[in-house]
């Protein structure tokens, strides 16, 4: 499995989709209440949505960052897919607690169940769509005065269990839309993983089978490493 279908991705994957079912009660008081509000609203109101990425991986001890770019496809309940196009094509298909991770290069498709893979179990969970962001982490702005490219405060994504290699979430606000504009990744190992996004389009109707997968002939198939029993 290549490094930009690990972690990094799962979790983002997990801000992502739990944007849709944000609480205000997480905000209860907070000075950036107002703001959070309007995201909810508006995710409130998307049935689906379709978006393009970048994404700037910094791994320490590589003297280059990995550059890669896709488009990702959200539909209520519980559907995504995250394509990277560039520069090899990669996929991951979701459907609530099923994923499948595609990589044409190497004919292998790694399938299991989210809730079971042994990953972070917090962004998994949040991938489940179970919108409950504040269940799993605290939310913060970054600091006092930092703020986006359209002004409104950096909010900081805290897990609150899962030990302590759990990675650090920065999320950027878009002024104008309120939809997710940028997430960064930090990792315990000093790694850094900036997503951006551009040509959000929601509520466009996307048909079921855009998610779903069919496994080409001559492609392994392999079971996902799964998380211990209790």
């Amino acid at each position: 499995m290549s490094i930009r279908l690990h972690t990094r991705s799962l979790v983002l994957v997990g801000v992502v989709m739990a944007q849709w079912g944000l609480p205000a009660s997480v905000w209860a008081g907070d000075p950036v209440q107002e703001m959070v509000h309007k995201v909810e609203a508006r995710y409130k109101k998307t049935t689906d949505l379709t978006a393009e990425f970048t994404q700037t991986t910094t791994v320490k001890g590589f003297t280059k960052a990995l550059e890669s770019a896709g488009r990702l496809y959200l539909k209520r309940p519980g559907k995504l897919r995250w394509d990277y196009l560039e520069p090899t094509l990669e996929q991951i298909f979701v459907d609530n607690d099923r994923v499948q991770f595609y990589v044409p290069e190497h004919k292998q498709v790694l399938t299991g169940q989210l809730s079971k893979m042994a990953d972070s179990q917090a962004p998994l969970r949040l991938l489940q769509g179970i919108g409950r962001l504040d269940a799993h982490y605290l939310v913060t702005p970054v600091s006092p005065g930092v703020r986006g490219d359209g002004g409104l405060p950096l909010l900081a994504l805290t897990p609150l269990a899962g030990g302590p290699d759990q990675p650090r979430i920065v999320v950027e606000v878009d002024a104008a839309s309120h939809f997710l504009r940028r997430v960064e990744l930090h990792d315990v190992n000093g790694n850094v993983s900036n997503f951006v996004f551009s040509k959000i389009r929601a509520n466009t109707g996307l048909k079921d089978d855009v998610f779903v997968f069919a496994v080409p002939k001559d492609v392994e198939v392999i079971a996902a490493p799964t998380l211990a029993g209790p």
